[in-house]
């Protein structure tokens, strides 16, 4: 007797605890279906809102408690960051996004990480990135033509300070100060030859 209730207590136990996870992970479906449509409209202080409306229900946290934190939550997060501008925490929430088993996702949030990175000039690391990109996606043209960006914008920095352009430039400023005179300078309206 003791047993068959033991049985049923753990049933209900697990049923209850199915039942609140099934609806955490609606609402989080619910809430990343909506995103879509505020972010096309242009709504962005709305969807985040809503974002963190939804880290905040207690069933959410809970949830992330047992599990790790939901990548795919976390890379809306940074697009919405990115969108409106806010590169830092853009940049950290899609850092966390990296951290997924899912190859696209992952792979999408270190695109758009390394689009970050690129916007501050720092072509090396952007590079190494777009590098990792293809690594799990070698189809992806975009990632390709940024990594050859990023290459020819870091060959680029680096001759924009080397001791060859300086003194290039050192010879052109010195050509400058030389006086030409005002021979070959062009002087009234051009005779028409027969």
């Amino acid at each position: 007797m003791f047993g068959k209730n033991l049985i049923k207590l753990f049933v209900l136990i697990l049923a209850c605890f199915l039942i609140v996870y099934g609806f955490g992970y609606y609402k989080k479906c619910h809430t990343i279906a909506m995103l879509d449509g505020k972010i096309k409209m242009g709504k962005y202080k709305e969807a985040l809102a809503s974002i963190q409306e939804l880290q905040s229900c207690a069933v959410i946290r809970t949830i992330e408690k047992l599990e790790k934190e939901d990548a795919l939550i976390a890379y809306n997060t940074g697009v919405l960051y990115t969108l409106m501008e806010n590169k830092k925490k853009a940049s950290a929430e899609y850092r966390k996004a990296m951290e997924t088993s899912d190859p696209t996702l992952k792979a999408s949030a270190i695109y758009n990480n390394a689009n970050i990175i690129a916007t501050d000039m720092d072509f090396s690391t952007a590079a190494m990135q777009y590098a990792e990109v293809l690594k799990i996606n070698p189809t992806d043209f975009q990632a390709k033509k940024n990594l050859e960006r990023m290459r020819v914008g870091e060959q680029q920095f680096n001759t924009m300070f080397s001791p060859e352009q300086q003194e290039r430039e050192d010879r052109i400023e010195a050509l400058k100060l030389i006086p030409w005179g005002t021979k070959y300078k062009y002087s009234g309206e051009q005779k028409i030859r027969w």
